[in-house]
């Protein structure tokens, strides 16, 4: 994976993200929204087979590297919990 800064400016940052699927930048994006001072959340992808996807986020309070740090942070929590929750779903029994 690697992620270059394409803006960083007071209340915005675009960055691109190449070699991961869209699932994940998907996943950031629902998980910046739900963040107070996070007013715009959104990627674009400019061609399906080759571009790499473009994350956009303005905040009306704080700074937006923050608030996509902090994103992280919660979706490695989501991924936990959901191993977790793999590990203790019950099998099927064998009939």
């Amino acid at each position: 994976m690697e992620i270059e800064v394409m803006k960083n400016e007071k209340d915005y940052l675009e960055v691109t993200i190449k070699g991961v699927e869209i699932g994940l930048v998907n996943a950031l994006k629902e998980n910046l929204l739900e963040e107070k001072g996070v007013e715009f959340a959104a990627y674009r992808l400019d061609h399906p087979l080759t571009a790499a996807p473009v994350l956009m986020i303005r905040t009306s309070e704080g700074n937006p590297l923050s608030a996509l740090k902090f994103a992280v942070k919660k979706l490695k929590k989501q991924a936990a919990e959901f191993k977790d929750a793999l590990k203790d779903a019950k099998k099927p029994k064998k009939q």
